[in-house]
This record gives structure tokens, sequence and C-alpha cells, in this order.
């Protein structure tokens, strides 16, 4: 719900630090659009932040993939306790500070920033993104409107952070259109894992030439159930079938439970 006075903090450099209204405290660039929204709302995505908090427990190991600003590493910390562990992965320098000053001002020491792109090899990547306040997307259509940043980020495997255990309980994945570029560490992270659950943007548009049913299926072939959360109205079981005649502009919110 929208809250042109929920209680803010100018502390400078176009950033106000507020609550959520989940709890935690933290500090938001309002030139980024999605720090704005949070700011105004208390909340980022909230059709899903309700099951999110519901999965996430004490002791549990969360990978938050495209951790953006850091609202949902934020929520994991706080759920999973000093006793779990929050893995935020986030490549655009835009956003580590203010992620990390947020981590400390809530006493989250059990939040680790990886400022990396995850990806299916290691080396270096040009990371383009629009805008003065560093959106996690580059959309080239948009570039003279909105003026482009560049920086140069580094290439990882999601997997050389975990450990030799590889534990995960919960996964959270917004990057954009790489999803393709991670499946194989994600699939080795699984395979290793047992009860599990999975949020996930779904929209094929941005996979490119990679076709995302036959990991929809493999997901299902590793026990898996799938779930669509729609931003009204009651969660949707769906299908790898069914996902195959998706075709919109708008991502889905898939939730994938073992």
């Amino acid at each position: 719900m929208l809250n042109l006075s929920r209680p803010h903090v100018y502390v400078g450099d176009h950033t106000v630090l507020t609550n959520l209204n989940h709890g935690p405290a933290m500090l938001l660039d309002l030139r980024d659009p999605v720090c704005l929204s949070i700011l105004l709302e208390g909340e980022w995505e909230p059709w899903l932040s309700g099951f999110f908090l519901t999965v996430v427990k004490p002791g549990m190991t969360v990978l938050d993939i495209g951790a953006h600003s850091g609202y949902f590493s934020l929520l994991a910390a706080m759920r999973t306790g000093p006793t779990g562990t929050v893995h935020a992965f986030e490549p655009n320098p835009f956003h580590h500070r203010n992620l990390l000053k947020s981590a400390t001002l809530n006493g989250f020491g059990n939040v680790k920033l990886h400022r990396v792109m995850v990806s299916n090899k290691r080396g270096e990547k040009l990371l383009r993104t629009m805008g003065e306040g560093g959106t996690s997307i580059f959309y080239p259509d948009l570039a003279e409107l909105n003026g482009v940043t560049e920086n140069r980020v580094p290439l990882a495997l999601l997997t050389d952070y975990l450990g030799p255990t590889l534990k995960a309980d919960v996964i959270k994945i917004d990057i954009d259109g790489g999803e393709p570029y991670i499946m194989d560490s994600l699939f080795e992270i699984i395979d290793r894992n047992g009860n599990m659950v999975i949020f996930m943007e779904y929209l094929p548009i941005l996979w490119g030439q990679t076709d995302p049913v036959p990991y929809m299926r493999k997901f299902v072939e590793r026990g898996f159930k799938l779930f669509n959360v729609p931003r009204t109205g009651p969660v949707e079981p769906t299908t790898p079938d069914e996902l195959a005649k998706f075709n919109g502009v708008v991502h889905l919110d898939l939730l994938l439970v073992r």
C-alpha cells in the first residue's frame, strides 16, 4: 500500500534510511526506481515477500541471486538469524555500498556479499546498466533517453562461493535473462541438497535462443512441484507444458518446491 508519510531520514547522496514493512532498516538510493518504490510502499513484490518470509527459517542457507539493493537479502538475514547464512550475489557496484551498510545497520553479520556476475565460466564481463540509478538490466532501446553506465565486473560460478557442501535451502533468482548461464551450477547445488524452495522470475523472451522448458522439466525430474504466484489471487500449480505456452512480456513469478 502506498504510504507517502512513511518515516524516513535523508542521509545524503540521494539516499534515505527507512524501515521496511517487515522490520529491517534499509538504505535506499532514490535514483533507482526499485528503491524509490520500496520507500513509497515499504516493500517490494509483496505477493512474493509473504511466501518468502514463510519458507525461510532460522539456521537456513539462502542464496539471493541478483540481490539488487538487498531487499530479499535483508528479509532472509532477519529470518535465518545468526545461525543461518545469506549469500547475496550482485555484480552492479551501484548497489554494493548500501547493501552492506543496510546489513551492518541491522546487525546482520550473516550476509555475505559476492560482487560477481554468476555465469557458466570465470573471467570478466562488461556490465551495461541503464540510467543514473544503475538499474540491473540494460534495455538498448531506452539507452538514448536514460544514458548508460559501464563497469567491468568479475564472472564466477555459483558453486565457487558455497564451500564443499554446496548447502542451500532457499534460492531466489532474479537475473533478467542470465538464467541459462547458471543452470549447470544450480542443478549441481540441487543435487547435493534435499528439501528446497526456489523463487524464480520466468520470462522466456529474455533467455535469447535458449528454450527454458527443458530446464523446467529437469526441475520436475528432481522432485520439484511448480507453482505460479500471481500478483493477485491464489497460487496456481503449473507444469512445463503449461509454461511452454507462455509468451508474455511481463514475467511470471515461479515457486518451485521440493
